[in-house]
Parts: C-alpha cells; structure tokens; sequence
C-alpha cells in the first residue's frame, strides 16, 4: 500500500506509525530522539546539515522529508503552545528551504 508519505509499504506498519513508511518512520524516530537528547539546537543544526547535504537522496526524497518536518511542527504549534517562538523558528526555516528566495531581490 501506498504510505501517507508517498512510499510504499505494509499497510500494518503505516498502520502502526503514523501511516508512514519505515525509512520515514526511522527519521522522525532519530530526530525526536535527538531532541530529546540535545536540545533543540542541536535539532536546528542536525536537519539543516542533513537537508543541505543529501549526497544520495533524490529531489523527491528531500521534499517527502521537508513536507513531513512541516507538518510535524505545524502539529506541535497546537500540542506544545510553551515552544511557539522555537516552532515558528523551524517552520519559517523549512520552509525558506522549500521556497529558497534570491537575496539580490530584496533590494
């Protein structure tokens, strides 16, 4: 079956986590970890490096990756109103990576 993220996998796995797939699972898995482990610093610094240095991922997988941390922290925005300024912090990032502008145009 086809996951919430686009990738294929079993159906009792999407069932099981959040419809998505174990490679998408894995991810989100490692980063709430990370946070938990190091703080949020530490998170800005691990996706940004990650997203910045894809060597063997795909265009497709970047954006899959980037589309799920925007809705992930959209969803926090509501679960967690005490970190709004480091969510809306992450959300304004991920989404300059989204939608890159030309610095030359704001002049």
């Amino acid at each position: 079956m086809k996951a919430k993220c686009g990738h294929v996998t079993e159906k009792s796995y999407a069932d099981a986590h959040g419809g998505l797939c174990r490679k998408c699972h894995s991810n989100f898995s490692f980063i709430l970890e990370l946070e938990q482990k190091y703080g949020e610093d530490a998170l800005v610094e691990y996706w940004y490096a990650r997203i910045l240095t894809y060597p063997s991922e795909t265009k497709e997988e970047i954006v899959c990756f980037i589309n799920h941390l925007i809705e992930f922290y959209q969803q926090k925005l509501t679960d967690v109103p005490s970190k709004t300024n480091y969510i809306k912090k992450m959300l304004y990032m991920l989404r300059s990576i989204q939608e890159p502008f030309d610095i030359q145009t704001l002049r």
